[in-house]
């Protein structure tokens, strides 16, 4: 025992305590109000007469922690049964020596350990909760990309939790769409609808649950959208209904109509656009990052493969 942890020990006026300490298995490493003091089985002697913190750790086993009231002159007796890591929280009946109630408040996952005195002392020196299961760590929860184009952008959401007890855990998913739950971590979503979304992610332990958040923008194609193709100004007035597209162009040449469609591949945008006397052509291409400008090309009706980019007005 290190000589300030002695000190420390020895002060006051009062007669000190021993405390016996003795764990199944054998060889789990003592600490004493925070300081190393031997494995078990030993005996932690000239202990000031009050409430000491214990802790117990052995590899492989939850470390076990508890308060014990040491009285003055006696010595007194903890004995302890060490969970196995991968066992369940709740200990079994036997967990420690010095006789054991399970009495009120324990539930779920606690029991009450009553820890009696050598001897037949008449004093309790303690009562202390065996173990805790702790609530997992859930860290960032991300989603991309941030922005999308309803029903054609594929949105892959990540999240990330560990558990100090080592349980294994349980990823939910809630869009915010309405739309069914998903699993798993790092699950898709294809939004239908053109909004801000927020996407909740539930981590459970089997106890314990947490949540988190997050957000993402969906934008439709609906609205007007300017280019120019070979020199001639375009004017297109988009609707949008899921993945279906409609629409009108305006030009030097006169009115026109658009009909297509959104998929979730690129080119994720393709329309066909008939504008009387020409023949029908067909634009395709792809959103930005904020859906904000289409990058594409036409072909058909004399045109082959001319770049067309159309910027949201």
């Amino acid at each position: 025992m290190g000589a300030a942890l002695a000190a420390c020990l020895m002060a006051g006026a009062e007669t000190p305590g021993t405390l016996s300490v003795a764990s199944e298995p054998a060889g789990a490493a003592v600490y004493v109000d925070g300081q190393f003091v031997g494995e078990t089985p030993l005996d932690v002697k000239n202990l000031q007469p009050g409430d000491h913190r214990v802790r117990l750790v052995k590899d492989g086993y939850l470390e076990n922690g508890r308060v014990v009231n040491v009285s003055a002159g006696k010595t007194g007796s903890l004995q302890v049964r060490l969970t196995a890591r991968n066992a369940s929280d709740a200990l079994p009946d036997g967990q420690a020596g010095g006789g054991i109630s399970s009495g009120g408040g324990g539930g779920g996952s606690k029991k009450w350990l009553w820890i009696g005195l050598a001897g037949g002392g008449a004093a309790a020196t303690a009562v202390a909760l065996a173990t805790r299961n702790h609530a997992p760590k859930l860290g960032a929860v991300t989603a991309s990309p941030a922005t999308g184009l309803m029903s054609a952008s594929i949105i892959t959401f990540n999240a990330s939790a560990s558990d100090d007890d080592g349980d294994s855990l349980t990823y939910t998913w809630d869009f915010g769409d309405g739309s069914s739950t998903a699993t798993g971590n790092a699950p898709t979503h294809v939004y239908n609808a053109a909004n801000t979304f927020t996407a909740r992610v539930t981590v459970s332990d089997g106890k314990k649950d947490v949540s988190s958040t997050t957000s993402v923008a969906i934008r439709s194609l609906a609205g007007t959208w300017r280019g120019t193709l070979e020199g001639i100004a375009e004017t297109f007035v988009f609707t949008q209904s899921t993945t279906t597209v409609g629409g009108t162009l305006s030009d030097a040449f006169g009115p026109g109509t658009v009909a297509g469609t959104v998929q979730t591949t690129s080119p994720r945008i393709r329309l066909t656009i008939t504008q009387p006397p020409f023949n029908p052509f067909v634009y395709t291409g792809d959103p930005n990052a904020d859906v904000n400008t289409l990058t594409g090309a036409v072909n058909g009706s004399g045109y082959n493969n001319v770049p067309m980019t159309l910027a949201r007005q």
